[in-house]
């Protein structure tokens, strides 16, 4: 399968004389909400499936049992419904019937093409599934047009950390949840790419207190090399 090329001293003085930066109180993110459904729901830890056309690799690490589980609440954590609705409709664009049936994490897109706004369990459910469909010969969310490759990548951590600083909020004792998505597909005209990228900081008893990263999805569309011109990448092999 050929894929193609798609401070010191000064520094220290004014530390020891500025003020403390006081810890932020807990507060979920307006409009924030933990799915409390998926939140039970199982991810696989690692799973990779390399061999063909339709592959996917899936890596979540954690250091402890508290870990895992502040994990999965990260993973379950999605934006304001009322937001990505309104951003669909000012964009015009087409999310599909099964917005109604879930919690959100795309403002854009159906089956194969859907791009996502938030990474979250839903978003990698919804690509492996998409994956696993295609390894099996069935197209359907591709509406039945036989792809010629598909790639899925997710990395998610966490960690503990007895301090962790977000623009001019600083919090102590948590732990953030780094999570990282790229997914990709050739139509045999075009190569969409979608990378996205979420941070999720969590107090010790499993509240949400901070979401970075969510609306910032790279998206490039490339050629395929199927159709004979243009530039194809690969994400990252």
């Amino acid at each position: 399968m050929d894929r193609g090329t798609g401070p010191a001293a000064l520094t220290l003085a004014l530390l020891l004389v500025a003020p403390a930066i006081p810890p932020r109180a807990a507060a979920t993110p307006p409009g924030y909400f933990v799915d409390s459904t998926q939140v039970a729901e199982e991810l696989p830890i690692d799973r990779v499936v390399d061999d063909g056309d339709f592959t996917l690799s899936i890596h979540r690490r954690y250091e402890d049992p508290l870990g895992a589980r502040l994990l999965n609440v990260a993973e379950a954590t999605y934006p304001p419904r009322d937001r990505l609705v309104s951003q669909a409709i000012e964009r015009g664009t087409e999310v599909g019937s099964d917005s109604a049936r879930t919690s959100l994490w795309w403002v854009d897109g159906l089956g194969v093409s859907r791009v996502p706004y938030a990474v979250t369990g839903g978003a990698l459910r919804h690509y492996a599934g998409l994956t696993d469909k295609f390894r099996s010969h069935n197209f359907w969310g591709a509406w039945d047009h036989n792809l010629f490759w598909t790639e899925l990548r997710y990395d998610a951590s966490i960690a503990f950390r007895e301090e962790y600083s977000v623009q001019d909020s600083t919090f102590t004792d948590v732990y953030v949840a780094e999570m990282n998505l790229a997914w990709a597909f050739d139509d045999g005209t075009f190569v969409p790419t979608s990378l996205a990228h979420r941070i999720v900081v969590l107090s010790i008893d499993g509240k949400v207190v901070s979401v970075e990263g969510d609306g910032d999805t790279k998206e490039q569309v490339y050629f395929s090399s199927h159709r004979g011109i243009g530039n194809v990448q690969n994400l990252g092999r």
